[in-house]
């Protein structure tokens, strides 16, 4: 059975307090993004120490180190380098604390429909080696702001790059959020694409708005099919992580979750929003039996 997880900056830049929020609500893992106010790529050695303290006093797992890399331009090959170097940071900090999986995406994509996959192609050919020695798994996110943004565009993204250490980290609303993947379902459609090779599930859900947008919603509310997919993902038998990512605020808490998950809007920031998706998360999973 997979197991729960949460973004810990999504509830709080304070680990401690996010970790003991994520412990309130059965989310055994730590997608660590940002901590204090950094981003993972930019923590210090003595921070990352700190981090894997307090994550083991937790009696917790990092699940992901939720970097930055490759939310860059195909073009701009000094940045490129820079980001190699972030990869390169992250596999060193993910090995700190006891993680295999670096998160990653495919170069802002700035909505262009056509793929420029012979150029997106070569500049990761060294990527597969960079993963090798240092003995990391690339989890290679659909992101609607990068080239690969769906489900088929991830799946002929890794099929192309035939990569053993890069897999797919499987977003159903960045899904939903691409001009090509909305009408597609989540389940089984765009799922089935990804699942060959899933190594790691992000948690929000989105709806489409009357102007054309498909911003993010609470969890339940949206087109992600998630009590679909969190079946599929139990009768498929995947045993990783399903890490919320929150994205929303609770001033967009709708109504009609008040009766039941309404005690839990506490907290500054999106704690209070986190608090209720964790809390829906967990009773889909029970649901599950």
């Amino acid at each position: 059975m997979f197991k729960l997880a949460a973004f810990t900056d999504e509830i709080s830049q304070d680990l401690a307090h996010a970790c003991g929020i994520c412990a309130d609500f059965d989310a055994g893992g730590a997608e660590i993004r940002g901590v204090w106010d950094t981003n993972v790529s930019d923590l210090s050695d003595d921070e990352v120490d700190e981090v894997y303290r307090i994550i083991q006093d937790h009696g917790m797992t990092v699940c992901s180190i939720a970097s930055p890399f490759g939310k860059c331009e195909l073009e701009d090959a000094e940045a490129w380098n820079t980001h190699l170097d972030i990869l390169r940071r992250c596999a060193d900090i993910a090995h700190a604390l006891d993680c295999s999986l670096v998160r990653g995406f495919v170069f802002w994509g700035h909505g262009r429909l056509e793929k420029p996959w012979d150029a997106i192609f070569r500049v990761f050919e060294e990527v597969p080696a960079i993963l090798e020695a240092n003995e990391i798994v690339l989890g290679v996110e659909n992101e609607a702001a990068c080239y690969v943004g769906t489900a088929a565009h991830l799946r002929y993204f890794l099929d192309q790059m035939n990569c053993d250490r890069m897999k797919s980290l499987w977003d159903p609303a960045n899904h939903v959020q691409d001009p090509e993947g909305t009408r597609v379902p989540i389940v089984p459609d765009a799922y089935g694409l990804v699942k060959p090779d899933l190594v790691h599930v992000h948690m929000k859900d989105a709806s489409p708005a009357p102007d054309g947008s498909v911003p993010n919603v609470f969890l339940g509310e949206g087109i992600c099919q998630w009590r679909e997919q969190l079946r599929a993902l139990k009768e498929d038998g995947y045993e990783g992580y399903v890490s919320l990512e929150t994205h929303v605020d609770p001033d967009d808490f709708p109504a009609g979750m008040m009766t039941r998950y309404g005690k839990y809007l506490t907290g500054e920031g999106r704690e209070g929003a986190s608090k209720v998706c964790l809390a829906w998360a967990r009773d889909a999973m029970q649901a599950l039996g």
